[in-house]
């Protein structure tokens, strides 16, 4: 398909880079500098000109024919504008929104109004996000799979757990989940039935929504989290803020602020929540504060070098659990470095959200997070060695587990003895894992992400 994208920011570039492996994208910028990095960056076509301005964007769609049109400019306003400028210029055209101001989410034409066709907001899927591993006590990562309507999500075993010795097999888990790997040091073992937890282990869990609810109290939780500090009045911190005093539970919220427009904007928006004005990156202003009390200290800033700051100041006043999200992928690497392990990256939620609406395959890669590692989806037929046999009869590729199988719209989690058939949608989680093997057992090319 065609795709034309107006805006090389952070969230259009990276939607390029996703696109761009299965599509033929173009590139409409304005800005000379983001043009120049588009082109050297980006496998994609760049039109130095205003996405904005009506006759280039008809100029452009029938330039390529377009399929899709993906407006992430800085300004939502513009982005929906552009958007129904689209849909008049070509009844057909497939619009996609990336809206940051959840005042500006509009009906879409799945709730029978024309103009736009999917809406896509990093900040609420990133505040949605956060909100998982706020409530979770002891989840590290977390990811919603909305088609089938599934959870991934990571939790640390504690070294005093009753559960370090056990056999996974012996481990009593909720029906509707499965363990699909287990994380120790640097490597991951997906193979696991009879592994033994260990201290520190984190395991990785597939399942409903509920089963992770679940899994969090077998994990072990000491202390129901109930005080929250989060740091940074942004889009992401408020939303976050309003989630946890809807959750219908008793907690605490306090948000420290060093923008007076800002803390002005969270107090008209939040009534029962403490809003602080001061520098949050300023250690004696976390002192002061008390943050190393708090259940879950959540940096939200749109600056990744405060967020930065601010999580390794918690780390050494011993916060029990720091989240942080960070814009730039370079960024990453250092927080990891630190031993912050609750980051959530706007370039993977960006990724893996355009991914699920534009990839039209029943392939679609999710990104974990972790290196080389992905969740795709795969249907079988008789190519494939999976169908007409039971899984523990099949030799599995190292690096490749099936993490489920949806029959009948519903998903199936897999034992030894469940037999694959025709028309199988299963989940394969990969990591590290040779694309050529998984050809050969799925019958089938591996989606081009891998």
């Amino acid at each position: 398909m065609n795709v034309i994208i107006v805006g090389a920011g952070n969230v259009g570039s990276t939607s390029a880079e996703a696109l761009s492996k299965v599509h033929d994208v173009l590139i409409i910028e304005k800005d000379p500098a983001k043009v120049d990095s588009a082109r050297t960056s980006v496998n994609a076509s760049v039109l130095h000109d205003d996405g904005s301005n009506p006759k280039v964007l008809e100029a452009a769609i029938a330039r390529v024919d377009a399929d899709i049109m993906l407006s992430a400019v800085p300004d939502d306003s513009l982005n929906l504008f552009i958007c129904f400028m689209a849909k008049r210029i070509k009844p057909n055209i497939i619009t996609v929104a990336c809206l940051r101001d959840p005042d500006y989410i509009v009906k879409t034409a799945k709730e029978g109004v024309q103009g736009i066709d999917i809406l896509v907001s990093p900040e609420l899927i990133t505040a949605g996000k956060i909100i998982k591993l706020a409530t979770l006590e002891n989840a590290v990562s977390y990811d919603d799979i909305s088609n089938p309507g599934v959870a991934l999500a990571t939790f640390r075993i504690d070294r005093n757990h009753g559960l370090v010795g056990k056999v996974v097999m012996d481990i009593s888990l909720p029906e509707d989940c499965n363990i699909i790997a287990i994380y120790r040091g640097e490597s991951a073992i997906l193979d696991n039935e009879t592994a033994e937890i260990h201290a520190d282990d984190r395991i990785c869990v597939l399942g409903s929504h509920a089963s992770m609810e679940q899994v969090n109290r077998i994990v072990g939780v000491e202390k129901e989290a109930k005080e929250f500090v989060i740091l940074g009045a942004s889009i992401v911190g408020v939303e976050v803020a309003k989630a946890l005093l809807r959750g219908g539970k008793k907690r605490f919220i306090k948000i420290i602020e060093k923008d007076e427009a800002l803390c002005r904007y969270a107090s008209r928006e939040l009534d029962d929540a403490v809003i602080v004005n001061a520098d949050f990156v300023d250690p004696s202003v976390l002192r002061s504060e008390n943050v190393h009390r708090a259940d879950v200290v959540i940096s939200a800033s749109t600056m990744d070098e405060r967020n930065l700051l601010a999580c390794m100041a918690a780390l050494r006043f011993g916060t029990k659990k720091i989240i942080s999200k960070y814009s730039k992928r370079e960024y990453e690497g250092i927080f990891k470095y630190t031993g912050i392990e609750s980051i959530i990256g706007y370039h993977r939620v960006i990724s893996n959200e355009v991914i699920k609406h534009l990839v039209f395959d029943d392939r679609a890669v999710i990104n974990t997070g972790h290196e080389n590692e992905y969740l795709f989806t795969s249907v079988l037929d008789k190519r494939s060695v999976l169908t007409g046999n039971r899984l523990g009869d099949v030799h599995m590729p190292e690096g490749v587990r099936i993490a489920a199988i949806v029959r009948g719209g519903e998903p199936l989690y897999p034992h030894m003895d469940t037999m694959f058939m025709p028309e199988d949608r299963v989940l394969v989680f990969t990591h590290m894992a040779n694309p050529v093997e998984i050809t050969k057992l799925l019958g089938q090319e591996t989606p081009q992400e891998l």
